[in-house]
């Protein structure tokens, strides 16, 4: 049986172990170019043109050697290769330029404003370019270079892509709409996008891509409707459809390219040096052209990793089959093991209490479901570089190793250590004393009106509390400050929540005097569960009260101690709630502790699989002081 356990593990974890790459197959540099704005390919794949930032149209060979070069007057928008090997450039000195495939311009089209972007399909039929501020696709004729029609948006493009077939014209525009439109320009469907949108591909079957500066890439069908979404680890630059839209490229501002497909699964990434600024895929999807924020050509051959990756799709069908027949398998061999055994009657017992089993089974499908699957899911993907719609790739103990090195974490383990230190006082001394005050009260009347005067502070809600203490350390209205001023003190008045020197102990004084309803509680019952004929022993030996309370309430609270500790050390590892809402971890990283880290990179940076890590690090530290907290301090129970 534990044979075919591991048997089982082992193809399971495999399934995650099949990681991609690609090198830059050929890379070249265009002086003085800046940032490419554009990348056109013929539709034969032999050339390629590009547009840059730095007033430069070029077209290269598919092996990166250049054809012929134009210098515009200002920024090339757009450029694009017709299948006749003509070229069609935009720029923002408000012309349009065309050339043919040996470099020789065949006319010059002064559009009077500045031409923020072209697009055409792969026969250049279908041509259109928008102008800065306008809220116009203007139709041209590519022969001249002369508008035919224009279609109306309503709102100001930012963008615009013709399907390779001419069929379909998606524009962008500033309102985060894209409107979908016809060869004659007739718009047939309008939908949102959730982010302002940087770049926008449509398919020859009219399916939409964008690109948004909220890091996300999103799918739409012909009929406007969201298909996928995918998280970039940047502000998508740039996307780039196949002619039949099975593949997508997108480039981000942090230097990421990536290859999904149709359905939003990540196939492929690189990362560079740099910014990404713009992609283009040839018709097959084989070939990826990347440029960067310096100038700078990549040429990717992806149609590797394509081929891997539908090959690899079929291992892991294999591997899932064969993995459900193991887990079959191991099913048989239990039950014939039963049945040797004469256990199968437990299968009958179960039958009988089948009701009061059907009764338990939303408790215990709620409990897997919420509890027991997020636990080992963490522990399962601190193993794995893991980004929700990106491809988890397995790195081993790399997150642990992070940790080492993440000043972060460093410099939060201090921080934490002196809040369990702080934490524990906290949860013992006050409550105890008030414990034992409350307890050596000789009238019960008094002693239920203070219970209750202490309890009912519980209905206080705890996000109140922490912003009545920053309001008391405000540096201009706060009552502390205020109150220095009144004693002459005034020179002592200062940021509390401000100062790295004094931010981590402002927080540590927040809820003072510190006396914990919970813990308050169980100490004052476990005083009431200490037999009275033990404290009056102790008093006709002789004994007064502070004899007694070391002697006898202490050593019998001794439970009361184990789990009041326990639950402490839990909740100051795991607790950041006072911390993100009072100070954000600053300032600096003065009240940094490991778990804002790990709330951090699991929302603001979206890095799961360090977070996992994070927290699977702090279930072993809580586990072991637990373990050592069990064994030091001992009851009458051990």
């Amino acid at each position: 049986m534990r044979r075919t356990f591991r048997m089982f593990l082992m193809l399971t974890m495999i399934l995650g172990l099949l990681p991609q790459a690609a090198m830059a197959k050929d890379k070249w540099s265009i002086d003085g170019a800046g940032d490419i704005t554009s990348i056109s390919i013929a539709q034969d794949g032999s050339r390629l043109a590009i547009g840059s930032h730095g007033a430069k149209a070029n077209v290269y060979s598919s092996d990166g050697e250049p054809i012929f070069g134009f210098d515009a007057k200002n920024v090339v928008t757009g450029v694009q290769l017709m299948k006749n090997g003509d070229l069609i450039v935009s720029s923002d000195d408000r012309h349009l330029y065309a050339f043919d495939a040996k470099g020789t311009k065949l006319w010059d089209k002064n559009m009077k404003l500045q031409i923020k972007g072209i697009s055409s399909s792969l026969d250049g039929l279908v041509t259109a370019v928008f102008t800065q501020r306008s809220e116009n696709v203007v139709f041209i004729d590519p022969a001249t270079g002369d508008p035919k029609n224009e279609a109306k948006t309503g709102a100001i493009i930012k963008t615009i892509k013709v399907s390779p077939n001419g069929k379909w014209v998606a524009a962008a525009s500033s309102d985060q709409y894209i409107h979908l439109m016809n060869e004659q320009g007739e718009v047939l469907r309008k939908f949102g996008a959730s982010g302002q949108i940087m770049s926008i591909a449509v398919s020859d079957q009219g399916e939409t891509a964008v690109g948004t500066e909220s890091k996300r890439v999103e799918w739409f069908d012909q009929d406007g409707k969201r298909q996928h979404s995918f998280s970039t680890r940047d502000s998508a630059t740039h996307v780039s459809y196949t002619a039949d839209g099975k593949y997508l490229a997108v480039s981000d501002l942090s230097g990421y390219f990536y290859l999904l497909d149709s359905k939003g699964k990540q196939l492929w990434e690189t990362k560079i040096n740099g910014q990404g600024r713009n992609v283009e895929l040839d018709t097959e999807g084989k070939i990826l052209y990347a440029g960067t924020g310096d100038g700078q050509v990549l040429k990717y051959d992806v149609g590797a990793i394509v081929s891997q990756a539908q090959k690899q799709g079929k291992v892991r069908m294999g591997l899932w089959a064969a993995a459900s027949l193991v887990v079959i398998a191991a099913i048989w061999l239990g039950l014939r093991m039963m049945k040797k055994r004469n256990r199968l009657g437990v299968f009958l017992d179960i039958w009988k209490s089948k009701w009061v089993y059907l009764g338990l089974a939303p408790t215990f499908i709620l409990l897997l479901t919420f509890l027991y699957f997020p636990a080992f899911s963490g522990l399962f993907h601190s193993l794995y570089k893991w980004q929700p719609g990106a491809r988890t790739t397995f790195i081993g103990l790399d997150n642990f190793r992070r940790m080492f090195h993440d000043p972060y974490v460093v410099h939060g383990i201090g921080n934490l250590l002196i809040l369990i230190i702080t934490g524990l006082v906290k949860t013992i001394i006050p409550p105890l004393i008030v414990a034992e005050l409350i307890y050596h009260l000789r009238s019960k009347r008094m002693q239920y009106g203070f219970r209750t005067a202490f309890t009912a502070s519980m209905v206080i809600p705890g996000v109140a509390m922490l912003l009545v203490w920053q309001n008391l350390y405000d540096p201009n209205l706060g009552l502390f400050n205020n109150f220095l001023e009144l004693i002459g003190l005034g020179s002592w008045a200062h940021g509390w929540l401000g100062d790295p020197k004094t931010a981590l102990w402002a927080l540590i004084f927040m809820g003072f005097p510190f006396v914990g309803i919970l813990q308050l509680l169980v100490f004052y019952a476990g005083l009431l569960s200490i037999p009275v004929e033990l404290v009056e022993s102790a008093k006709i030996d002789g004994a007064g009260l502070p004899r007694i309370i070391r002697s006898i309430h202490l050593p019998l609270l001794a439970g009361q101690f184990k789990f009041l500790i326990i639950l402490a050390l839990i909740g100051i590892v795991q607790d950041f709630n006072g911390i993100l809402i009072v100070t954000g971890g600053g300032p600096m990283d003065s009240t940094y502790v490991p778990a804002l880290q790990m709330y951090y990179a699991a929302t603001k940076f979206n890095d799961l699989g360090y977070a996992s890590a994070l927290g699977v690090s702090m279930f072993v530290v809580i586990m072991i002081i637990t373990i050592i907290n069990l064994k030091f301090i001992r009851t009458e129970n051990d």
